[in-house]
């Protein structure tokens, strides 16, 4: 790998990946409405999906029906935030100004909550998520014991470079860093960039209830709050959470949507000022997700993402 590093004229030597350390590290969490999700902590990017789950339970969205435009702009608002601010402080947790507690802090949530405006779309100046391709695998046994397992070389396949004689594809998670000196995601020797792959979990009073995920780069914590939020307001079934239609923000105003929602719905998004963008079909490109539910009786229930070619399997 070196001496391929070398040929290339890239700085890459032995010596950085004989220092490179993976740390088993403690998960970051938020309750919303008892149910209790779980995400790496930087420099991962599922404090996202905890910042927007912290934001959005200070409004009156349990009570709306989860398709409807009311709903979808509370969300879509919620979510812009929550990228804002992720993408302004989460980088490698040595150089971060502000720590994941402050992020997460009740009280700071409550007030980004405050500046949604019900009627209005508001540019919240996030940043342009980047790109991505994933892998997830989620299992459960019978003693109780579940995991929640994803990789990614990141953008399709990684960096296109294959070790000469080894079959090794290297990954291009630098893309991750933010071209801007001085902020703290900016690309330093030894420093890990923002990264997007976030396996998911869930609990509720303590107890083990879900291990899942939702692939897609950005789309992933997005994903990972609407599936559990359709679960945990409206009592959906797994398979019917991954089944719904989804949305998903970009930059500035802009808003995906997926086929699958009631008509008007794009129409009345934009009336508030989104710039709406209807896809033609579901694809990947709104996330693939995998659940696994753990049963009052000790069962398990699992769900399979319609938009990839994952199934769910027991025996």
């Amino acid at each position: 790998m070196e001496r391929a590093a070398r040929e290339a004229g890239a700085p890459l030597r032995r010596s950085d990946l004989e220092a490179h350390v993976a740390d088993a590290v403690e998960p970051i969490s938020i309750d919303y409405r008892g149910w209790t999700l779980h995400e790496i902590p930087p420099n991962g990017q599922g404090i996202a999906a905890l910042m927007m789950l912290g934001i959005i339970r200070h409004t009156a969205v349990a009570e709306l029906d989860p398709d409807c435009p009311d709903s979808l702009h509370l969300q879509i608002e919620a979510m812009k935030l929550a990228f804002r601010d992720a993408h302004r402080h989460v980088a490698d947790p040595v150089h971060m100004e502000v720590t994941p507690a402050e992020l997460l802090d009740p009280a700071s949530l409550e007030s980004r909550a405050a500046l949604i405006d019900r009627d209005r779309a508001t540019d919240f100046e996030h940043g342009s998520p980047q790109d991505g391709g994933t892998v997830l695998v989620t299992a459960a046994g019978r003693d109780g014991t579940m995991i929640s397992l994803i990789q990614s070389n990141y953008t399709g396949f990684g960096s296109g470079v294959v070790i000469p004689g080894t079959g090794i594809s290297m990954q291009n998670r630098g893309a991750g860093f933010t071209p801007e000196r001085g902020h703290p995601n900016a690309p330093g020797p030894g420093k890990r960039p923002y990264h997007t792959i976030i396996p998911g979990f869930i609990t509720r009073n303590g107890e083990p209830v879900s291990a899942f995920g939702v692939m897609g780069g950005p789309m992933q914590p997005q994903g990972h709050a609407q599936v559990l939020m359709r679960m945990a307001d409206h009592g959906q079934h797994p398979q019917a959470a991954l089944d719904a239609p989804r949305w998903q923000v970009t930059e500035g105003l802009e808003v995906l949507l997926e086929p699958g929602f009631p008509e008007g719905t794009a129409d009345e998004l934009r009336a508030r000022g989104h710039e709406v963008q209807q896809a033609s079909r579901r694809t990947v490109r709104f996330g693939g997700g995998q659940v696994i539910v753990r049963m009052p009786d000790g069962g398990y229930c699992g769900a399979s993402d319609l938009r990839r070619d994952g199934q769910a399997v027991g025996r």
